[in-house]
């Protein structure tokens, strides 16, 4: 009976932090995280934990994964994947050298890499979501930019234990990733074309009152089958996201499978702040200086010239730089692999990164009218 009074409570609680940040135009996320710290600096986060938390972010894959059928998926990537190489370039390769030049070693210049690369898809849509005046163009670039960034970010999360040495490269290891990838694309193909044939058998399957059920098994095997084969558990989840696109009352989908995201997802959060490592101090110095301005840096330039080639105006383009600062769910995911004090480094940045990124969104159409008026002012002088 107490078991079930004070998960009540805690439950309540969660809901009461989320609604006092949203109050305050803050994502609940930062919050979280930092409940984390706080109870991490007397419990370690017990496995049940972060179990739950796997779980909504492999849910939250699946939400994002929903937005896009195939079609629309090859369209995007057409139209963003010079953007995607900017960014590649850019946020990942940029901060690999940065972090070599600061003495780090390849495993650990990867790892910082990987975790500066992604943007933050739960904290960017939200913000875009709540931003409806924000220039369709702009919102159609970083949600694309977004998938972009979803499907290579799995593929490093793949490739890290290799190079972080936690694994032994094996040929094996190479063939039943291969055999992964395989799998989990001819069993969308496979599939679309059955539910595009069979859309009644389906349609009545997914309208029984416990639909949720099945839809949620059907999310985590998925996942358990790329984590079998040695691939990322959120790639078989945003797959079965696209998968599912092929039913026309995806709205219905959504409303059945949320409630899991916004009780589990806020787990995951948590247990990323009570993994910090603060015993050593917080590691402020001039390496954590250098990678949050670069990671702001580098995220506006690729918003600016990944924009151009996107196709945006100079401004829109400028505005789509102030809107990819925020760095979350696949960062942290990244940072499960490594330990210590190497946590809390990375785990900072990725906190700070959230909070400056937010900041910057909200007052992107007036830093992007300041900085357009300062580069019109530049260009007229050099002429």
């Amino acid at each position: 009976m107490e078991l079930f009074f004070y998960a009540g409570l805690i439950l309540i609680g969660l809901f009461a932090i989320s609604y006092l940040s949203e109050r305050f135009h803050l994502p609940s996320i930062l919050a979280f995280i930092l409940i984390g710290i706080a109870i991490g600096l007397y419990y370690d986060a017990p496995k049940e934990l972060k179990l739950g938390g796997e779980a909504g972010i492999i849910v939250l894959f699946f939400l994002l994964g929903l937005k896009f059928s195939i079609a629309d998926l090859l369209s995007q990537l057409r139209l963003v994947w010079k953007a995607g190489l900017i960014d590649v370039a850019l946020s990942f390769g940029g901060t690999f050298l940065l972090t070599l030049a600061f003495g780090f070693s390849i495993p650990e210049a990867f790892l910082i890499g990987c975790v500066l690369y992604a943007t933050s898809s739960s904290i960017s849509a939200r913000l875009l979501d709540r931003e409806p005046d924000k220039h369709k163009d702009v919102n159609r670039f970083v949600l694309s930019l977004l998938i972009f960034e979803d499907l290579i970010a799995p593929l490093l999360l793949t490739t890290a234990p290799f190079i972080l040495g936690t694994e032994p490269f094996t040929f094996a290891k190479v063939g039943s990733i291969f055999a992964g990838f395989l799998f989990l694309f001819s069993a969308l193909i496979l599939l679309t074309v059955f539910i595009r044939r069979k859309e009644r058998i389906i349609g009545s399957l997914y309208r029984h009152p416990d639909a949720g059920i099945g839809i949620i098994g059907l999310i985590l095997t998925f996942s358990g089958v790329g984590i079998m084969f040695g691939l990322s558990e959120v790639l078989g989840a945003f797959i079965v996201g696209i998968l599912l696109t092929e039913l026309k009352e995806t709205r219905y989908l959504k409303r059945l499978v949320t409630p899991f995201q916004d009780l589990l997802l806020p787990l995951f959060f948590i247990a990323f702040g009570m993994s910090f490592e603060l015993t050593e101090g917080l590691p402020l110095d001039w390496f954590f200086l250098a990678l949050v301005i670069w990671g702001l840096l580098s995220k506006f330039l690729v918003g600016f010239f990944g924009g151009r080639s996107f196709g945006l105006s100079n401004y829109h383009a400028i505005e789509s730089g102030f809107c990819l600062g925020p760095r979350g769910e696949f960062s942290i995911l990244f940072i499960t692999l490594a330990s210590g004090a190497f946590i809390t480094l990375t785990g900072l940045y990725i906190f700070v990164s959230a909070f400056l990124g937010i900041v910057l969104f909200r007052l992107s159409s007036r830093l992007t009218d300041q900085t357009h008026a300062t580069a019109q002012k530049i260009k007229q002088k050099i002429r």
